[in-house]
């Protein structure tokens, strides 16, 4: 970039900068013609990306360390305005990734005493002597009924060092199938209702492992949660304004599920998510890859630790505008998203220590670089369907397809 340089030294000589910061953007400038050109699409052939728009140190979408859209224009500053953008922007990128890389450490670390924990109380549990033999109970399966009237209703089943399978029917009853393990004769497990609560009511002390096969009315309960560890959860078939879903040590899935608010959280295992809808939608995977199909959700934070995501998307169909927040540590993040005419993105993408690679078409690229790239649709303001992406990855490839 002679011309900048020649800018530069410029200001320099006038005064306008100082040696520390005229070296700066000189070394800033060489990275820049050191860089392979990369394409850009939706341009003119040849035609390089606008250099302004992404500000990593901004908050996405979501909280506070998510960054917000900023549509607003970016002023044309000449050379001047351009050598001072660059200087900013590459400034930005080198305190930008030092705070990151810390939070994703804290997360990390956060998460493995949480996790060690469940399973710390899990193997105390499994490993507690068992009660003389004449009081110890053999392995047992009860089986349970029970009407749910319509109205406000809550459901809360819970598993223990066992799989809890879930499934929506239509109907007006819960039929539920328990697996229990007492540590005693006679201890006592039921599925109860308490005014509009329906849940499993077991003593954990009690059991050493409670694996439970449930139908439940689909679309009779407000509230729905879910939980269990050291098993599979598998939840289908249901539609309430609030779910909410956990589970520590074991794979978890969630098919064909509606809600105004879900809420998943997960710990060492695979999660497998699809034909979802959900209004707001936020789901975490600690030490486990994330696999969605059709998550139809207006505003999403869908973050991975440890672990890849893969997004599959045939279409939009329930919103008109979507934001959605996707970040992953430790694994690559591929996204395979639909494209029509009526159909508008404005991509904002960081890859910390890895690569991005946008393969959508008709994008007017604001910033493109290997690892910061903010794109847009060029007819993004026309479209009747908009999605905003925050995508964030460490030490990983981020693909768009």
């Amino acid at each position: 970039m002679p011309n900048e340089k020649l800018v530069i030294l410029k200001m320099l000589e006038e005064g306008k900068i100082s040696a520390k910061e005229a070296g700066r953007l000189l070394e800033a400038s060489d990275r820049e013609d050191s860089r392979p050109p990369r394409q850009t699409y939706g341009g003119q052939p040849g035609q390089s990306a606008s250099p302004g728009g992404y500000d990593p140190g901004a908050s996405y979408p979501g909280g506070a360390n998510n960054r917000p859209y900023d549509d607003t224009p970016r002023p044309a500053g000449g050379l001047d305005g351009f050598a001072g953008d660059l200087s900013r922007k590459f400034d930005a990128f080198a305190r930008d990734l030092e705070p990151k890389l810390q939070r994703f450490s804290e997360t990390v670390v956060e998460k493995t005493a949480d996790f060690a924990d469940k399973i710390s109380r899990s193997l105390e549990d499994s490993s507690r002597p068992p009660a003389r033999s004449p009081l110890r109970a053999d392995s047992q399966e009860k089986r349970f009924e029970l009407f749910v009237s319509p109205g406000y209703n809550e459901l809360n089943i819970a598993g223990l060092n066992g799989d809890v399978l879930i499934h929506g029917y239509n109907g007006d009853k819960i039929s539920a199938s328990v697996f229990c393990r007492p540590r005693r004769l006679n201890a006592p497990l039921s599925f109860m209702r308490l005014g509009n609560k329906y849940f499993l009511n077991y003593d954990d002390d009690e059991f050493e492992k409670v694996t439970v096969d449930a139908y439940v009315p689909e679309s009779m309960f407000n509230v729905v949660t879910v939980n269990t560890i050291n098993g599979i959860l598998d939840v289908s078939t249901l539609s309430a304004e609030n779910i909410s879903l956990n589970n520590s040590n074991g794979q978890t899935k969630l098919q064909s599920l509606a809600a105004d608010f879900l809420r998943t959280e997960c710990n060492n295992g695979r999660l497998d998510i699809g034909i979802v809808k959900a209004r707001n939608a936020r789901v975490e995977n600690f030490n486990g890859a994330i696999d969605v199909l059709d998550l139809d959700s207006s505003n999403l934070k869908l973050t991975s630790v440890n672990g890849g995501i893969v997004v599959n998307m045939s279409h939009y169909a329930a919103f008109s505008d979507y934001v959605w927040d996707i970040e992953s540590s430790n694994g690559k993040m591929t996204l395979n998203l639909p494209t029509y005419p009526d159909l508008g993105y404005h991509v904002k993408a960081h890859a910390s220590l890895g690569q991005i690679r946008i393969g959508l078409t008709n994008l007017n690229y604001l910033f493109n670089s290997s690892s910061l790239t903010e794109a847009k649709s060029i007819s993004f303001d026309r479209c009747s369907k908009k999605v905003k992406l925050a995508l964030e990855t460490s030490n990983a490839t981020l693909q768009i397809n």
